[in-house]
């Protein structure tokens, strides 16, 4: 076995680079190497072997992996488990007679979660927090759209404007192996002064309506009450009239 596992050492040597797929993992995690090895073939990190797959059985070649790396019958994948920072670097997928693929693996601390709170209390500023900035960028979201950001700084902060008050945000905490978000409600955030001003609510959009409705009624109400008093006084000035002239025409009596 030893003497095989030399053989393929230098068959690893005389093999030309191959282009390198890159690969995100966090600290404690574990990565599933794509690349399927189901008869003959070896799996190692940088120029050392770690491991070889032969007649359907895995052989475990550098000792320290026997518990951290993982092999699937079913799949052919190698599986690297309880990641951490110094497992990053150049991982060489051998399949003997079928090709060489090349990963590199890039191990990054878990993302803090973000915290967001606000400033003051004059205006809607919000500061959006976390713990760990080490390789991490902050990102402020309106809707779907980034308005700021900045990298490996622990806060971030954000003006919204009245005219924004309707759009939903969010800060995002990431690095490039993963991400992790802290919505915003801005009436528990900024109180609801600020989301009342611009979002009318069905119950006032409602009482509004019935204060114009009894308006525009005691309106017209005095209106017709008007022409009518005004209809009844143009009519006794003719009435009278037409009893005078009925006086006149009788002429004399003697």
């Amino acid at each position: 076995m030893e003497a095989q596992v030399r053989a393929l050492l230098l068959l690893l040597v005389l093999t030309p680079s191959v282009a390198e797929k890159n690969l995100t993992g966090t600290v404690g995690g574990s990565i599933t190497l794509p690349k399927p090895v189901l008869e003959l073939g070896f799996i190692i990190y940088e120029a050392k072997a770690l491991a070889m797959v032969t007649d359907g059985k895995m052989k475990i070649v550098e000792k320290m992996y026997e518990n951290k790396l993982l092999w699937s019958d079913r799949t052919g994948c190698f599986t690297i488990t309880d990641l951490q920072k110094n497992d990053s670097g150049i991982y060489t997928v051998d399949l003997k007679g079928s090709g060489v693929t090349a990963y590199k693996l890039s191990v990054f601390d878990s993302v803090s979660a973000p915290t967001v709170n606000r400033l003051g209390s004059d205006s809607c500023v919000l500061l959006c927090e976390v713990v760990n900035a080490e390789e991490t960028t902050l990102l402020w979201y309106k809707d779907d759209e980034v308005v700021k950001q900045n990298s490996s700084a622990p806060s971030l902060s954000l003006t919204v404007h009245e005219q924004d008050y309707r759009s939903s945000y969010r800060c995002v905490a990431a690095n490039p192996a993963e991400h992790k978000a802290e919505p915003v409600n801005l009436e528990e955030t900024c109180g609801p002064t600020y989301t009342g001003r611009n979002q009318e609510k069905p119950e006032d959009r409602s009482r509004v309506i019935g204060i114009v409705v009894s308006i525009v009624s005691v309106v017209v109400i005095a209106i017709v009450g008007i022409m009518i008093k005004k209809r009844y006084h143009n009519q006794k000035p003719t009435a009278a009239q037409g009893r005078s002239r009925q006086r006149g025409n009788r002429g004399p009596v003697h």
